[in-house]
C-alpha cells in the first residue's frame, strides 16, 4: 500500500493547499476562491507561522520593550489587573543570552516568585504563545485571515482561543512585520472535514484544486485520498 493512501499528516495536506493558494499568480483564483472574497492585493501567504517566536529573535538583543508590551497585552487580554510587569523581573530573566521567554514561567516557579495568580497566567500564556504556530496566514488588503486546521482530530475551544489571542498580538504589535500599515481585521477561521462544520472545508478545497489541477497531479491525488 502507498503512503499516500493513509498518510494522516495534517502539515501535509496543508503543504499540499499551500501550493493551491499560490496558483495562478497574478489572478490568485484559488486563494480568493478559498478566502471567499472577488479581490486580493498582494498577498503574503504563510504556514506554520510562529510569528511572535520568530519576531523576537529578530529584534536581538532588543527584546525587552517588546516582551514588556506582549506581557501586558496578555495581561488585557486575560483581565489580569495586578502582575509583575517584564520590567520589574530579574534582570538575568530579562537576558535574552539566559532566559528565553518560554523558560520564564519555569524558572519564576523554581525561584519561589510564581506567588501571585496573575504571574502564572500572564507567563503562562506568554509561554503558550512561543510555542503556537497557526497553521495557515494570509495578509491582504486590511484583512489578516488566520487558519488553524485540522484533517484527524477536532477543534478545541482553548486552542482557537489562544489562535484568537495571537492573532490580536500580532494585529496591534507586529502588523508591520506583516506589511500592514495600520492594525488590520483579524479573521479568525476553522479549515477541517465537512462533517466537523469548519468554515471551510477541505472537500471544498478539493473541489476548488479540482478546476486547476488535471487528475494526474501529485497534489490533487493526495488531496483526493485524504478524502
Amino acid at each position: 500500500m502507498n503512503y499516500i493512501e493513509y498518510n494522516r499528516e495534517e502539515r501535509d495536506i496543508c503543504a499540499h493547499l499551500f501550493r493551491l493558494l499560490l496558483h495562478d499568480q497574478p489572478d490568485w483564483g484559488p486563494l480568493k476562491e478559498f478566502l471567499g472574497i472577488n479581490q486580493v492585493g498582494v498577498p503574503q501567504i504563510y504556514c506554520e507561522v510562529a510569528l511572535i517566536r520568530d519576531a523576537y529573535h529578530a529584534r536581538k538583543p532588543n527584546t525587552q520593550q517588546f516582551l514588556n508590551d506582549l506581557s501586558e497585552l496578555i495581561a488585557e487580554q486575560k483581565c489580569v489587573d495586578s502582575y509583575t510587569h517584564f520590567a520589574n523581573l530579574p534582570d538575568f530573566i530579562k537576558d535574552p543570552k539566559q532566559t528565553h521567554p518560554k523558560q520564564i514561567h519555569f524558572k519564576l516557579e523554581n525561584m519561589g516568585r510564581l506567588n501571585s495568580k496573575g504571574d502564572k497566567v500572564v507567563y503562562g500564556c506568554l509561554q503558550g504563545m512561543f510555542n503556537a504556530k497557526p497553521d495557515l496566514v494570509v495578509c491582504t488588503g486590511s484583512d489578516l485571515f488566520v487558519y488553524e486546521a485540522k484533517y484527524m482530530s477536532t477543534f478545541e475551544r482553548e486552542q482557537m482561543e489562544r489562535t484568537e489571542q495571537i492573532g490580536e498580538v500580532w494585529a496591534k504589535l507586529l502588523y508591520k512585520d506583516l506589511g500592514f500599515e495600520l492594525e488590520p481585521t483579524v479573521l479568525v477561521r476553522t479549515l477541517g472535514l465537512a462533517k466537523t462544520s469548519p468554515d471551510i472545508s477541505w472537500e471544498r478545497v478539493y473541489r476548488i484544486a479540482e478546476n486547476y489541477w488535471g487528475k494526474d497531479d501529485f497534489s490533487l491525488r493526495a488531496l483526493s485520498r485524504a478524502l
